[in-house]
């Protein structure tokens, strides 16, 4: 018999499910069983340590299938593949604070104030 919530499913795990890594399970640390935490620690570590700015750390993780992406004040991974956060740098080892210390916080670039007859605007 035909059901809509089959046809839901389907939807969401068809060409989706292509897109899936076997870090993608990986949603958060919680659910991250400590082989994968050892193993994604191996994967990513080099990429940390080798990194001399961001853009180089970047590109690191870019070749090893992840990103990363600040939010709610933390640095977190990210798998490339299913867009699935998987942890903040953190709990790899690499503190957001660290990482901002090493490589200079970008900060705005703030545009010079110009005046006009000696008013500032």
């Amino acid at each position: 018999m035909y059901s809509k919530d089959f046809e839901r499913e389907t939807v969401t795990t068809g060409d989706a499910a292509l897109q899936q890594t076997a870090w993608s399970s990986a949603s958060d640390q919680d659910r991250m069983d400590t082989e994968m935490a050892i193993q994604l620690r191996i994967l990513l570590t080099p990429q940390f340590k080798k990194a001399k700015t961001w853009s180089e750390l970047r590109s690191g993780l870019q070749v090893a299938g992840f990103y990363m992406k600040r939010s709610k004040g933390h640095m977190h991974i990210y798998d490339s593949a299913s867009h699935v956060q998987i942890c903040n740098c953190a709990f790899l080892g690499f503190p957001s604070k660290d990482l901002e210390e090493r490589f200079k916080r970008v900060l705005p670039v703030r545009k010079p104030v110009r005046q006009l007859g000696g008013v500032q605007h």
